[in-house]
């Protein structure tokens, strides 16, 4: 069978430019299947999925849509039952690719799509807004996001080539594949800017006892990619080094953004974690990431343009009953790792942020919310130094085994 590749677009305005790609992935042997999520009039290219049917998959009905004129409805109704579709020639293995195009508007339907499947499939929008903030459009997902500089209006030669260009992208994508080939066990490790030679020490230590590593940046969206491929079944093991994006959650930081089950996915799937509060010392602002005015007076370190400012007590309080409730829903192995001597590049003997005593009023209310559920060891050691990361390698490998053996 032909690999399908499923093309998402308002046909109402953009049927001209959908059929042109169209035409170019069918010419390089691949099977497209044409999706039409206009709702403003009849499609200028004939759809092999209509917006009706889009529609209904969702329980709405376009006449009702496109009488009563409500433009978030339409859009809500054609992203649900996009996804429904979507998701259906995905699990009947008819679904190797997505391609999308348009505006805002067309973008965020296309995308919202997309960010309802799987890792590892091929995903490309080509879209007028690329030059701006796309996180809320890319969200965690491995979509890519191809600029079609012009707007995707006129038909012209430049828009002919850009078309061509993106569709020749997509089906290049679609013939590396999309299967994730299981090699050896893959250990999630969390890590940022100044507290990554955790994770730099630890990968070695990690490969001589037969794991890959595959690390997450934690700048919020990180975080949360690392949730999803763990709720995949892609990782056997994590070392959540970098906890910090809970300090920028709460303050509105640079690496905020986690969403509600950062820290959970891996205990509802059982799988082994060592949690560390990396970075827990510090919220991170910007100039476009602005520091409240409750933090003025703090110490602060200077990253770049970015500042790490210290975190006090209260917020120590505040982060052990985060993470010590989420960690207490746990249904396997989980041990929590404390480096006594410094929780990031910022909090050691000499800089800026070092302030043991208030790091220490985390660990014991910590204490008291988990109490023996689950250990906690403190090690007399920076975070950044390599006996950190050995005894957090060495912990790991011992829960996964141990979990093997049962």
């Amino acid at each position: 069978m032909k690999k399908q590749l499923l093309i998402i677009a308002t046909l109402d305005t953009k049927g001209r430019e959908a059929a042109y790609v169209k035409d170019c992935v069918q010419g390089q042997g691949i099977h497209p299947v044409l999706m039409d999520v206009g709702t403003l009039g009849k499609p200028l290219a004939h759809p092999d999925i209509t917006c009706e049917e889009v529609v209904q998959a969702a329980g709405y009905q376009l006449n009702d849509l496109m009488k009563t004129k409500d433009r978030s409805a339409a859009i809500r109704a054609v992203q649900e039952g996009g996804a429904i579709l979507a998701k259906r020639l995905y699990e009947e293995g008819k679904l190797h690719g997505l391609f999308g195009m348009g505006g805002g508007t067309g973008t965020a339907i296309v995308t919202y799509i997309m960010r309802s499947l799987p890792f590892g499939l091929p995903k490309l929008v080509l879209s007028t807004v690329v030059s701006r903030d796309i996180r809320e459009y890319v969200g965690t997902k491995d979509i890519v996001m191809f600029h079609s500089v012009a707007d995707i209006l006129g038909f012209n030669e430049f828009m002919r080539l850009i078309l061509g260009q993106a569709a020749y992208a997509i089906q290049g994508m679609m013939e590396k594949g999309s299967i994730i080939q299981k090699g050896k066990p893959m250990v999630a490790v969390t890590a940022y800017g100044i507290n990554s030679l955790c994770a730099l020490h630890a990968e070695p230590l990690l490969q001589e006892r037969g794991y890959e590593m595959i690390a997450f940046h934690a700048n919020g969206c990180g975080g949360m990619a690392m949730e999803e491929l763990l709720a995949q079944g892609l990782i056997e093991g994590v070392l959540d080094f970098t906890t910090h994006e809970i300090a920028d959650e709460m303050f509105g930081g640079y690496c905020r953004g986690i969403g509600p089950n950062r820290l959970e996915t891996a205990g509802k799937m059982g799988i082994p974690q060592v949690v560390v509060p990396g970075g827990l010392d510090n919220a991170v602002f910007s100039p476009f990431y602005p520091m409240p005015d409750r933090l003025r007076g703090r110490k602060i370190h200077p990253h770049d343009i970015r500042f790490c400012v210290r975190m006090g007590s209260e917020e120590m309080i505040e982060f052990a009953k985060i993470i010590g409730e989420k960690l207490k829903k746990s249904n396997g192995p989980t041990y929590m790792l404390i480096p006594k001597k410094g929780w990031s590049e910022a909090d050691k003997p000499g800089m800026e942020l070092f302030d043991p005593g208030t790091n220490q009023i985390f660990v014991e209310e910590l204490r008291k919310i988990i109490g023996s559920k689950i250990p906690i060891e403190e090690v007399d050691a920076h975070i950044s130094d390599p006996a950190f990361a050995q005894r957090a390698v060495e912990v790991l490998d011992h829960l996964i085994r141990t979990k093997r053996s049962t």
